[in-house]
C-alpha cells in the first residue's frame, strides 16, 4: 500500500512539473506566427472578451 501510494504521489509531482503549466492555445498561435513572419517580437495578443468596454 506504501508503494502504491509512492508512485500516485511521483506521478502527481511529475504531472505537476511538467504538464499543470502549459502555455495556452493563443501564446503558441502566436509563436508559430512569429516564427512563420521571419522571427519578429511577439506582439501581445488580447482577449477582446476581456477587454474593459468603454
Amino acid at each position: 500500500m506504501l508503494a502504491l501510494a509512492l508512485k500516485l504521489a511521483l506521478l502527481y509531482l511529475l504531472w505537476w512539473a511538467f504538464f499543470s503549466h502549459a502555455p495556452s492555445k493563443q501564446y503558441i498561435a502566436a509563436d508559430i506566427a512569429r516564427h512563420l513572419a521571419g522571427g519578429q517580437p511577439p506582439s501581445p495578443v488580447s482577449n477582446p472578451s476581456k477587454e474593459p468596454t468603454p
